[in-house]
């Protein structure tokens, strides 16, 4: 019987249930998601993104090249905008195309490619099928009930408009700030009938948003707008916090590859599911463990009190990580893609990251494997879009298929340290589970996941977070089904996950879902950065 454990650590920065310094004192909580200057990473003032600390032997991991189709992808792309019943349901105006992801074995149609394109004159998303080199179904998505994220094109270009309508205004000030766009939804979380895009400028990345503007996309034009924060100093980071450790000229991984380390073997992809950077076929000790681990989307909510006037409510938006730009992480020569490995007291650990930004946030997700079988997810944030109170939900999906997808059941333990099956698709607080049990396992050979509460021993000495603090967290048991390959298909109407829960587990294809909890406060500024993670 095999045994692998996921961390479950969502509270300090570093993740690791640890008391801030100069924040919390002994007796207090830590608060969830803050900053944790006596983690297992680097403290706040030697730059975003963190790196663990005190490591030693670190060293570029080479991934070998996969077959993942992106030439395949590029010619389902090219096959779906030249035929005519997509260019026809894109209709004859600007055309945004977001490119294909290829179909897996558990869809309804494994090995053919979904190409997504948005059409403004008819306002809607078009998902095409290509299977065998033709088109075979066309779908058209209203605008108001789905979008995909905006491409880099489309926020250069909503940057630029929003820019134009403050000059116009006589604003000069806009001149000597920096833009940052993010796609724009509804204040219900729904989209907007139209191709929408919300556009801050700040002094630097580390500043605060003193100039909003929401930009029409199709017309051009901007229907909204406000000033927020007071004309600030710029910040820059201190330039030795952008000279990190020589690497090699290797040292960015390619986007996609297949990895082998000390028992571990999985491919790896940051692809245009837009949900990360993935790993997928994970084999641990030659037994496969999880079909797909990802984080499909971070969803973000502001606080708006009562009151609030419509044209000064902002948000929610629907973080989503990966294509098409990525941002160099500086300690690791500018890596796009991280992959190295390190050793931190005593242990050997892969890592394997990505840093993204998303409007004004600067978001780094990353995936720590360790030589004696812990996976260790997290996302590391900062940055503020506007001057409100705001919580990140990142979901985490888990697609665990010990030994295969049939024969694993989620189990949840009770307080009297059995264990309870869970028969029918389910919510719960993170909680719900005495010491934060909860577990994937096989009923045949009885190999198991254990998603574990962090007691804090496996990091740096600190006060560690009592468990009640995960009441914050969520998770959900789900079958598998056929819709799941693709991006996230969901708003951000809610901060749950987007479909019931019900469906029978016993038996069937079943993931874990996972939702973080990471609050931000405008006073704490958007240069505190925050973290948590599964």
């Amino acid at each position: 019987m095999r045994h692998l454990t996921v961390r479950l650590s969502t509270i300090a920065l570093a993740g690791a249930l640890i008391v801030v310094t100069g924040i919390a004192v002994a007796g207090e909580p830590p608060i969830p998601g803050r900053h944790d200057e006596h983690s297992r990473f680097s403290a706040q003032s030697e730059g975003f993104p963190p790196q663990p600390r005190d490591v030693t032997a670190q060293r570029v991991v080479a991934a070998a090249t996969t077959t993942r189709g992106a030439d395949r992808l590029a010619a389902a792309t090219a096959v779906a905008m030249a035929d005519p019943a997509v260019t026809a349901a894109l209709g004859d105006g600007p055309v945004e195309v977001f490119g294909a992801v290829e179909l897996d074995a558990k869809s309804w149609l494994p090995g053919a490619a979904l190409v997504t394109a948005y059409g403004h004159e008819v306002a809607g998303t078009v998902v095409a099928t290509v299977d065998g080199g033709a088109v075979t179904d066309v779908e058209v998505v209203p605008a108001g009930e789905w979008q995909p994220p905006l491409t880099g094109d489309e926020r250069v270009r909503a940057i630029d408009v929003a820019r134009a309508h403050w000059l116009a205004a006589g604003v000069t000030r806009v001149d000597e700030l920096d833009g940052f766009a993010i796609h724009a939804l509804q204040p219900d979380g729904w989209p907007y009938d139209t191709r929408a895009a919300y556009v801050t400028f700040h002094a630097g990345v580390d500043g605060r948003p003193e100039l909003l503007a929401w930009v029409d996309l199709t017309t051009g034009s901007v229907f909204q707008s406000r000033t927020d924060a007071p004309p600030q100093a710029r910040n820059e980071p201190p330039p030795e916090l952008r000279n990190g450790q020589p690497r090699g000229d290797d040292a960015s991984a390619p986007r996609s590859g297949h990895v082998r380390w000390r028992g571990w073997a999985f491919d790896y992809d940051v692809g245009n599911r837009v949900d990360g950077v993935s790993l997928s076929n994970v084999h641990l000790a030659d037994t496969l463990v999880m079909a797909r681990a990802s984080l499909p989307a971070m969803t973000v909510f502001y606080d708006h009190p009562e009151g609030t006037p419509p044209h000064e409510v902002c948000g929610p938006f629907v973080d989503r990580l990966g294509p098409p730009e990525l941002t160099p992480v500086y300690w690791a020569d500018d890596a796009d893609v991280v992959l190295r490995e390190f050793t931190q007291a005593g242990t050997d650990w892969l890592e394997i990251g990505i840093l993204d930004s998303l409007g004004n946030y600067v978001l780094y997700q990353v995936w720590y494997l360790s030589a004696d079988g812990e996976m260790d997810a997290h996302v590391f944030a900062k940055g503020i879009q506007c001057e409100f109170d705001h919580v990140h939900y990142p979901f985490w999906r888990f697609d665990v298929d010990l030994n295969g997808e049939t024969h694993d059941e989620i189990t949840r333990r009770r307080a009297d340290g059995t264990e309870q099956v869970m028969a029918v698709g389910f919510d719960a607080d993170a909680d719900e589970a005495a010491d934060h049990g909860w577990a994937i396992r096989d009923t045949v050979t009885g190999d198991r996941v254990t998603f574990a509460f962090d007691d804090g021993s496996w990091n740096l000495p600190g006060v560690v977070v009592p468990e009640a603090a995960y009441a914050t967290n969520r998770v959900y048991g789900r079958q598998i089904t056929p819709t799941e390959t693709g991006a996230w298909p969901a708003h951000a109407a809610t901060r749950e996950l987007w479909f019931d829960g019900g469906q029978p587990l016993a038996g069937t294809d079943v993931a874990l879902w996972y939702r973080g909890y990471l609050p931000h406060t405008f006073e704490e500024g958007p240069d505190l950065w925050h973290s948590t993670g599964v």
